[in-house]
């Protein structure tokens, strides 16, 4: 039998402006991510590995400064004293380039679940990793002055190299003061994303290249970039709002699943509970899986 006898008769593909067979997910897709103006955005993440939305475009006016405030508020509770934001003198590091960090911020607020739901950062996530993708964790960071820089590393944490050729892991982080070198910005190799595995110890440090935007912008990036940290040499703080996602095969690092209640699902839009992992089936007993239609994912689209 000729091996394409067993197309015969099956439904074409659909086809879009660009004259190829593409599906109507990704066709979706690329209509959002034109609305949202990302065009350039989705050109610097193919060939940089990173890419920064600029706070006009990131989020809406004073949205940021509310996100800012929420976390100077629940580190202040969870350190029993409020942040030095002149001096920084209360997440000073010596011989350590990690500053505070608060973790399982998500539930802490509406706010932080808001920050998720971004559109835009949204929009970027499902470009990377598909409209299954899950949430990993949502921590906000206090970052005083320090000696010490944050080494180069990748987000494919405990994954071995060579990574799989398509993105598992990205991160949406909302830098929530100015981020400039002595202010102790991100920084990254540009192409290291292609390299696809981990840095070696002391590789690239000559290659890095500082992130430097406004407080409101969103960086964003894809789990194989190498990046770090400059140490901050001005006084007071950086703060900034982490949130990584990841394909839903994988193991999420904060457990939403376990805990998202009825009333955070209810208050967030549908793609919330997909974040949550609500899904998925993995972990059942005698029943079985449950949800046959999103249990196994059959697609063979990139985009789901």
């Amino acid at each position: 039998m000729d091996d394409l006898s067993a197309l015969d008769g099956a439904k074409p593909p659909p086809s879009s402006r660009f004259g190829l067979p593409i599906s109507p997910e990704a066709l979706e897709l690329w209509d959002e991510i034109e609305r949202l103006d990302l065009v350039r955005n989705i050109a610097e993440l193919e060939v940089l590995g990173w890419t920064v939305i600029p706070p006009e475009k990131a989020a809406p006016p004073g949205f940021c400064d509310r996100l800012r405030d929420k976390i100077l508020e629940v580190a202040a509770r969870r350190d029993g004293r409020p942040a030095d934001l002149e001096a920084g003198a209360t997440h000073t590091r010596t011989n350590r380039p990690i500053g505070g960090l608060y973790t399982y911020l998500l539930f802490e607020d509406p706010i932080f679940q808001e920050a998720m739901c971004n559109p835009i950062g949204m929009a970027l996530t499902t470009y990377l990793l598909g409209k299954n993708a899950i949430a990993s964790n949502c921590i906000g960071g206090l970052k005083g002055p320090g000696d010490v820089d944050l080494g180069l590393h990748s987000d494919n944490a405990l994954m071995v190299a060579p990574f799989p050729s398509i993105p598992q892991v990205c991160n949406i982080t909302y830098a929530l003061s100015d981020y400039t070198r002595e202010d102790g910005a991100l920084c990254f190799v540009p192409g290291s994303h292609k390299y696809l595995r981990h840095p070696a110890p002391g590789e690239g440090l000559d290659q890095r290249v500082p992130v430097e935007c406004k407080a409101g912008s969103i960086i964003f990036w894809g789990g194989a970039a190498w990046h770090g940290a400059f140490a901050r040499t001005a006084p007071g703080l950086r703060i900034n709002l982490i949130m990584a996602m990841m394909r839903s095969h994988m193991r999420p690092q904060e457990p939403y699943r376990e805990n998202v209640t009825q009333a955070i699902l209810d208050a967030n839009p549908p793609r919330f509970a997909k974040l949550m992992g609500r899904h998925l089936n993995y972990g059942w007993k005698e029943e079985g899986p449950q949800n046959e239609a999103t249990a196994y994912n059959v697609s063979r689209h990139a985009y789901d």
